[in-house]
């Protein structure tokens, strides 16, 4: 009898899978309303950051993923930010380009940082496909 109770005790407990960690991140709360609206609520746990003092204290906490939108005076402290954290330096970062594309000062800065450029359209394409990819494989192997 003891020893029944014993090996029902020790049996796996399993728990449901866990939503992946979502950290969106930009310097237009507008924009990032605009961003947030795109995206399934029920599939992310979603972190929502509007400047680099917030992401700073949002780095503290673990995400799958970081969607990126900023303009290109934010982009090089933000991206160092997240790959400065010990929690984010191998998280796949995605950076809507659209508002950058332009800009030469900035190249050579995506791939420094490891960041994805894409649309708005691909990011949130992206994201969607992220979470997909959870059940089948590690999202590292999606981007």
């Amino acid at each position: 009898m003891l020893a029944s109770a014993v090996n029902s005790a020790l049996q796996p407990v399993s728990f449901p899978n866990s939503k992946p960690h979502l950290l969106l991140v930009s310097d237009s709360p507008d924009r990032l309303r605009s961003l947030k609206a795109g995206i399934n609520h029920d599939e992310f746990h979603l972190t929502l950051v509007c400047s680099l003092e917030e992401l700073a204290t949002a780095c503290y906490g673990c995400h799958d993923l970081v969607a990126l939108d900023v303009s290109p005076a934010q982009i090089a402290p933000m991206l160092k930010q997240i790959r400065t954290s010990a929690l984010h330096s191998t998280v796949p970062v995605l950076v809507e380009a659209t508002r950058i594309k332009n800009d030469l000062t900035l190249a050579g800065l995506l791939p420094k940082y490891r960041a994805m450029p894409c649309s708005y359209t691909e990011m949130l394409t992206l994201v969607q496909r992220s979470n997909e990819a959870e059940d089948e494989e590690p999202l590292r192997g999606v981007l």
